[in-house]
């Protein structure tokens, strides 16, 4: 049995590099939009939103109803940000993982609305803030040797 060759391009190898924990909070400020991963019901439900990064935690905001609003924290909650450049075969990907809860500290609110973020895709009113506390962060940046 012969181990997998690395992926190739043009005859070049792939290289898969770990990310510092402060590259990664670097490549977090420098985007706007990522994905939040939870489980509902059941269910693994990943979602796009727009974010801030504040304070080494994830902030963006959501209906107070709805499938990230409703009223009970997550213990278990990821967030994924990527960039790729396919004419280069090139990328990188950022994910946080630790719990999320609503924003209600007075001070903090008022902070974050007064931050420059961009609305919400999603139709309706978007006036919760949800945080995820960063337990863990991890990233990889793959590029062409």
């Amino acid at each position: 049995m012969h181990e997998m060759e690395p992926a190739r391009l043009d005859g070049a190898r792939h290289v898969s590099e770990e990310l510092t924990p402060e590259r990664c909070w670097e490549l977090l400020r420098s985007e706007e939009t990522g994905r939040v991963g939870f489980v509902h019901h059941g269910r693994v439900m990943i979602l796009p939103v727009h974010y801030l990064v504040r304070d080494q935690a994830i902030y963006f905001r959501t209906a107070p109803s709805g499938f990230i609003g409703e009223p009970s924290a997550r213990l278990q909650t990821s967030f994924q940000v990527d960039h790729t450049w396919p004419d280069r075969s090139e990328g990188w990907s950022v994910l946080v993982s630790g719990p999320s809860s609503h924003v209600l500290e007075e001070e903090t609110i008022k902070e974050l609305w007064g931050k420059v973020m961009p609305e919400p895709w999603a139709g309706g009113e978007r006036t919760l803030f949800i945080r995820i506390q960063a337990d863990l962060i991890s990233g990889r940046h793959v590029h062409l040797s």
